[in-house]
């Protein structure tokens, strides 16, 4: 195995070892985050997943009901369309 195989396998076992939502999530989220996710549960949106870096805000994704898109939910509680882009 070479060291770029090594490396990208530590990077998958990393993050299988967290959930995609977190035991006690709510304490991670600003209370307009919490207020959009519930508001958009009760039309059947689902919490996706909360991405977790180090020294930086979650962020957190929903999936809508309707056609599986992607929404971020910002730390005021504003749905944008999600792109899939991590800040690294």
């Amino acid at each position: 195995m070479t060291t770029s195989e090594s490396n990208d396998q530590k990077s998958k076992e990393k993050r299988c070892t967290q959930p995609a939502v977190p035991d006690g999530f709510e304490t991670l989220l600003t209370e307009d985050q919490l207020h959009r996710i519930e508001a958009c549960q009760r039309f059947g949106w689902e919490l996706h997943f909360i991405r977790r870096p180090l020294f930086l805000s979650p962020t957190v994704v929903l999936i809508d009901a309707d056609n599986d898109k992607p929404w971020e939910v910002l730390d005021d509680g504003a749905p944008v369309p999600f792109a899939n882009s991590r800040n690294t």
